[in-house]
């Protein structure tokens, strides 16, 4: 007696599906301004004002108020001596009585006399012009700068997952034959 003793193995079969992945990534949003600066300013244009009127009064170029105040001051002034002169000379006279001798040849001695002048020497004018300047500049800076923003956008993603299918291809068998030989 015979015995056939076939076996078959068991195949496992692999189905596999990859994992994809795509990634892509929109580009966010910006914006940019730029804000310019700005150069304010206040100004007022200079002006040189010059003031001569001393120099020129020293050099004798006076304004008519000016001439006429000074003139008014100095016959002001004479009179004054004058009257000075002729009440010293009557107090003179009145001393007369007292019996002083020769006042009336001494007062028109003394005023037959001409008057001692003095002179000086001096180079005009003796001061300076008076000069002042106005006017002024102001700048003011306002400074710029730039306005940024971003806004992100989300990444758009696909995925799709991966996957493994296991299954039998062949499943096991025995097989087991008696052959017998009488036939």
């Amino acid at each position: 007696m015979l015995l056939s003793i076939t076996t078959i193995k068991g195949q496992i079969g692999i189905k596999t599906t990859n994992a994809y992945l795509d990634i892509s990534q929109p580009k966010g949003e910006q914006s940019i301004r730029q804000v310019k600066p700005q150069m304010l300013t206040d100004r007022e244009l200079p002006k040189v004002l010059i003031d001569q009127s001393q120099p020129f009064a020293e050099a004798g170029r006076k304004p008519w108020s000016q001439v006429a105040a000074e003139y008014a001051q100095l016959g002001r002034q004479q009179a004054l001596e004058g009257i000075a002169r002729i009440v010293d000379d009557g107090n003179r006279m009145a001393m007369i009585q007292k019996k002083v001798p020769d006042a009336i040849p001494e007062i028109a001695f003394k005023n037959s006399m001409p008057k001692q002048n003095e002179f000086n020497f001096a180079m005009i004018p003796t001061s300076r012009p008076k000069i002042d300047v106005t006017g002024h500049l102001d700048i003011q800076w306002q400074l710029g700068g730039v306005e940024y923003s971003y806004t992100p956008k989300k990444p758009i993603a696909d995925y799709r997952p991966g996957k493994v299918d296991i299954y039998m291809k062949q499943y096991p068998k025995t097989e087991i034959r008696f052959i017998d030989n009488r036939v």
